[in-house]
């Protein structure tokens, strides 16, 4: 069994919509309820935390308790300054004190049921597993709009949620970035960082993230038939 963490408290400025993107419709239903779905309704995940910035708790709460089997199983807390805040804070509710907690993306609402199997099974195996799919495009390294090099392609991979740790792993990667100051994007680079091995299991091609309203009208055509 395993939980979640499932930060919710961006403020959607590279979207523009007027709101955050979390509470944009996506066939019919806010983003962030069908992320939540997702995990509600998976088998392994027992617990879950949804955090929501400070100013978006109450909206984002009468949303979510909405949803048949929320109550008692997940709760909604106060998110920090940075991504990497709000996950640290995710963790201090998390009640397993060993076994696996994943982190996804609020705005990631297609994941399947599949890829949680898969990243959860590689985690319990490995102790660390991220979701990546192989990049399909030729990748530049640029700076100061000029092209600075090119890194052999089939080496690189773009890197998805969900992400899972060994409960003590995250924790402590958690602990030791904060009294050093160390902020990253993301918990694999964190776990990294700390020097824990991190395994990688092939992702979704629509297992897309929700950045942009190009993004929106993707997800629009997978929902519905992505399973």
């Amino acid at each position: 069994m395993a939980s979640v963490i499932i930060p919710v408290a961006g403020t959607g400025k590279r979207f523009a919509a007027g709101q955050p993107k979390q509470f944009l419709p996506l066939a019919g239903k806010p983003v962030v309820v069908r992320t939540v779905e997702r995990f509600l309704a998976h088998p392994e995940i027992e617990a879950g935390v949804i955090v929501a910035a400070r100013s978006q708790m109450e909206y984002t709460k009468q949303l979510l308790e909405e949803l048949p089997g929320f109550a008692g199983k997940f709760v909604v807390l106060a998110g920090g300054e940075e991504r990497q805040d709000s996950v640290y804070n995710g963790l201090q509710a998390v009640k397993n004190k060993t076994g696996i907690v994943l982190v996804h993306d609020g705005v990631r609402p297609l994941v399947s049921t599949a890829l949680i199997d898969a990243v959860i099974s590689a985690a319990e195996n490995n102790g660390a597993a991220i979701a990546a799919v192989p990049a399909k495009d030729t990748v530049k390294i640029v700076k100061d709009g000029k092209v600075i090099g090119t890194p052999d392609r089939s080496e690189m991979w773009l890197v998805q949620t969900p992400q899972a740790s060994l409960v003590e792993w995250l924790k402590d990667a958690h602990e030791r970035a904060r009294q050093d100051g160390y902020y990253t994007t993301d918990e694999s680079a964190l776990l990294e960082w700390a020097g824990y091995p991190v395994s990688v299991v092939m992702g979704e091609y629509g297992n897309i993230k929700i950045t942009t309203p190009e993004d929106l009208r993707i997800a629009e055509t997978f929902t519905g038939t992505h399973r």
